[in-house]
C-alpha cells in the first residue's frame, strides 16, 4: 500500500476524524476529549444503538462481580461514561452485595458524562484522572481493579506503570483483570493492519498491541501473582507473596503466543470484538 492508495473499513463519521497530534500525555487528554464531546459511546465501545452499549457492560460485569466480595471496593481504570460500572452496580445488587465503585478516566467530559448517567448510583464516585497513575487513591484500598479495552490505548511505559500503581491500591489476595488484544491472534492482527492504512498516517488512532509473553512479563515484574489467561487477551492476577504463575498460564502463554507460523495448526480463534476502539 502506498500514501495516496484509499484506505477502506472507513465510516467517514466525525469520530472517525479525531486524531491524536502527538505522544504527549497532554496530547492522549486531548484526543479522548474530543472524542467523549464528539460521540462518547461509540468512542468507548463502537456500539450500534445504546441497548448494544449497555449488553456489552453486562457480559464484563457478570465475571467482575465473582471477583467482588460483599462490602467489597472496586475501580475500574478507564472507566469512561460507566459502561461496565452501571452493570457491576447492578450484578453485585442483585446478589444483595453492598459494594462501592470507583472510575477514574483521563477525560473531564467522559467523567462529566458519566456522572450525570449514574447519577442515582449512591455507591458510585466517578474521577477525572491525569492518565498516568492512581494518585487519588491511599495504598491497599480495593479488592477489585479491572481495566475494560482502556490499557490498549496507551503507551506500554504507562501501563507498566499502572501496573505498578493497581499493586499499591490493591489490598493483599486483592484481584485484578484487565484485557488487551494479542497481536499474534489472526483477528488482532487484521485489527492492527486496519490502523496501519494512510488515513491513520494523518488522522493517528492510540492503538497498541501485546503478546501473551508480554503481558505476563509485566505483570510478574510487578509482583502480580498470575493466574489466568484467556484468548483475547483477558488477564486474572492477584496481589500476593511473590510473583508466581500457574502452570494453566504457562501453557496459554505458549499457545497464545504461537500464532499461525508453527507447524501445528492453530486452534479456531474468537472473532475480533466489534469495539476494537473500546474503552470501559
Amino acid at each position: 500500500m502506498r500514501l495516496g492508495d484509499p484506505s477502506s473499513g472507513l465510516t467517514g463519521s466525525e469520530l472517525e476524524a479525531v486524531q491524536l497530534e502527538g505522544e504527549s500525555l497532554s496530547d492522549l487528554r486531548t484526543f479522548w476529549e474530543r472524542s467523549a464531546e464528539t460521540d462518547a459511546i461509540r468512542a468507548i465501545a463502537d456500539a450500534e444503538t445504546d441497548e448494544t452499549f449497555e449488553e456489552s457492560g453486562r457480559r464484563e460485569a457478570v465475571h467482575l462481580n465473582r471477583l467482588l466480595p460483599d462490602g467489597g471496593t472496586a475501580l475500574d481504570v478507564g472507566c469512561g461514561i460507566g459502561r461496565v460500572i452501571s452493570q457491576l452496580a447492578a450484578a453485585a445488587a442483585a446478589d444483595g452485595k453492598r459494594v462501592r465503585i470507583h472510575g477514574l478516566d483521563i477525560a473531564a467530559a467522559m467523567v462529566e458524562q458519566g456522572r450525570e448517567r449514574l447519577a442515582a448510583l449512591d455507591n458510585v464516585e466517578l474521577h477525572h484522572g491525569n492518565g498516568y497513575d492512581l494518585g487519588a487513591f491511599d495504598g491497599e484500598s480495593f479488592e477489585l481493579v479491572y481495566s475494560a479495552f482502556a490499557f490498549q490505548h496507551m503507551p506500554k511505559p504507562i501501563v507498566l506503570n499502572y501496573f505498578a500503581e493497581v499493586h499499591r491500591v490493591l489490598r493483599p489476595e486483592g484481584a485484578f483483570w484487565f484485557q488487551v488484544p494479542n497481536v499474534l491472534q489472526d483477528e488482532h492482527m487484521h485489527a492492527l493492519n486496519h490502523f496501519s492504512q494512510p488515513w491513520y498516517v494523518e488522522h493517528p488512532y492510540p492503538m497498541h498491541f501485546y503478546t501473551a509473553f508480554e503481558v505476563v512479563k509485566m505483570l510478574r515484574y510487578r509482583h502480580f501473582a498470575v493466574e489466568r489467561l484467556e484468548e483475547g487477551m483477558k488477564v486474572w492476577a492477584r496481589k500476593t507473596e511473590g510473583p508466581w504463575i500457574n502452570d494453566d498460564v504457562i501453557a496459554a502463554v505458549a499457545d497464545l503466543s504461537w500464532g499461525p507460523l508453527g507447524a501445528a495448526a492453530p486452534r479456531p480463534r474468537r472473532r475480533w470484538p466489534r469495539r476494537r476502539r473500546g474503552r470501559s
